[in-house]
């Protein structure tokens, strides 16, 4: 039986714009534009268990990874994808040293052509997981060193990026890649990104076809979507966490940040559930730590260290030494500037001043990285490996610590714990005890979870080859097939 030709076009709607498409530098939204062109070593299913994709088995002895990879695959460009390329794959972005996922390993070598062996740093228990995302995307290797491989990117995946089609800031066009190893798994002659950052925007362009799906935030738009006809609100398994971050919290911007008694006001001072039902429209529920309800490392005891009670909020203040408040500044972008000036209302009813500043879209990751600012806000997956609060916030040299802030040791001794063993029955109980001390501390305020939201059409959501994975913020595009 011959296979089908790629037909029909669909649509997608993200909100934000692309900023890269060099995986490798991918630091914060935007992975959907990629997801195309690029495909990882291994796979998540909607259930959240990871697969063998480009790679076909895995073994972990100690501190090795042994890999073994698919054979017959070959890049869009022409080179075959092997050992070798994923060695200089492997080895660029521990070099390059952006992804988190990358950061416990020290080097990849090659054992034969199919085969890779992976020399770790420190065990790593979540390594396999951890090649499920960017950290496992592999690039051909002539493009690794194409000083614009962040507008030309070259990778093994169903779809080619097609720069003539595209318009930059605009849309982006994708098309069949002729060498795609499993033609069977190309339904689709066309595939398009379109970049709206504006949520009226993005749900008028739903609403009239413009699009046939999109990504939200929980916010006013994703409600309409939620009980319009002819539309379908997905919840999505996995999901973000929205926090705060207070990155300056040993006080050399902001000296009331030094203080836990100031950050335990503010997390006091944030009515969650009001926030969830005001802002969010009842589609999260009230979080006090990164885990949602139902995760491994969810402690439900820690949920009543985070009620709403703006008289203590004062009162710590006044011990403190600030009965008055004290004044701090918070970037924005515009997803998130809803959510900044209620947090700003619940602060300022306690006599604290919080400046909103608004920074160009897509690059608040990249902000949040500096000292620009004396906090942050940002989203925690919750699918995200527990070990990624310690290499993200906590330790000296974490991503979102550019402060330098240095741990206390307890909370180092629970991150060196924590890796020991790949069970979830041994680590589950390391990291409730970090959440406890976490949440004590307060330079990480847990405001709200919420699943992943995905705004649909009626004849999408009625499509039987729509699937989604657990944790990404698009539709699975292998099988993925429409009729226009």
């Amino acid at each position: 039986m011959a296979q089908d030709k790629p037909a029909g076009v669909f649509k997608f709607a993200d909100q934000v714009k692309m900023v890269t498409m060099d995986p490798q530098r991918q630091s914060g939204g935007g992975i959907g534009y990629l997801r195309p062109v690029y495909e990882s070593l291994f796979a998540k299913t909607s259930d959240g268990k990871a697969v063998p994709l480009l790679a076909t088995d895995y073994k972990i002895d100690g501190l090795s990874v042994t890999i073994t990879l698919r054979k017959g695959v070959t890049f869009s460009n022409g080179e075959p994808f092997d050992a070798k390329a994923v060695v200089a794959n492997i080895n660029r972005g521990v070099k390059i040293g952006i992804l988190e996922g990358l950061g416990p390993v020290e080097q990849a070598s090659p054992v034969d052509d199919l085969t890779v062996m992976i020399k770790l740093k420190e065990p790593n228990p979540s390594i396999i997981d951890d090649f499920t995302g960017v950290a496992g995307m592999m690039i051909a290797p002539k493009a690794l060193d194409d000083p614009a491989l962040d507008r030309n990117p070259v990778g093994t995946g169903p779809y080619v990026y097609n720069k003539e089609l595209s318009r930059e800031g605009e849309v982006r066009v994708y098309t069949p890649n002729p060498k795609y190893w499993d033609p069977q798994q190309q339904g689709l002659a066309r595939y398009e990104i379109w970049e709206i950052p504006d949520d009226t925007a993005r749900l008028n362009a739903l609403k009239t076809g413009q699009v046939d799906a999109g990504i939200w935030l929980a916010n006013p738009q994703a409600a309409i979507i939620d009980r319009a006809p002819g539309l379908k609100l997905v919840r999505n398994n996995g999901g973000y966490n929205y926090h705060l971050v207070i990155s300056d919290r040993e006080g050399s911007k902001v000296k009331a940040l030094a203080d836990k008694r100031v950050r335990k006001a503010l997390s006091y001072a944030i009515n969650r559930e009001a926030f969830n039902k005001a802002i969010q429209f009842g589609l999260g529920a009230s979080a006090c730590q990164a885990y949602a309800k139902g995760d491994w490392a969810f402690d439900q005891s820690l949920e009543s260290n985070c009620q709403y009670d703006p008289k203590k909020a004062r009162a710590l203040l006044a011990e403190a030494g600030y009965p008055n408040g004290f004044n701090f500044t918070m970037p924005s972008i515009p997803v998130y500037q809803p959510r900044l000036e209620a947090l700003a209302g619940f602060f300022k009813d306690i006599g604290v001043t919080m400046t909103i500043q608004p920074v160009e879209p897509g690059t608040l990751a990249r902000r949040s990285r500096t000292t620009d600012f004396p906090t942050t806000n940002l989203v925690w997956g919750t699918v995200t490996d527990p070990k990624f609060l310690y290499a993200r916030y906590i330790s000296k040299d974490g991503t979102y610590n550019p402060f330098k802030a240095t741990p206390s040791g307890e909370l180092t001794k629970l991150a060196e714990e924590g890796l020991k063993s790949p069970e979830i029955e041994a680590r589950a109980p390391i990291y409730k005890k970090m959440a406890k001390i976490l949440t004590d501390e307060s330079y990480l305020i847990f405001i709200t979870s919420t699943p992943l939201l995905v705004g649909v059409s009626e004849k999408i959501a009625n499509n039987p080859t729509v699937k989604y994975s657990s944790g990404e913020d698009s539709i699975n595009l292998r099988g993925l097939k429409v009729s226009n």
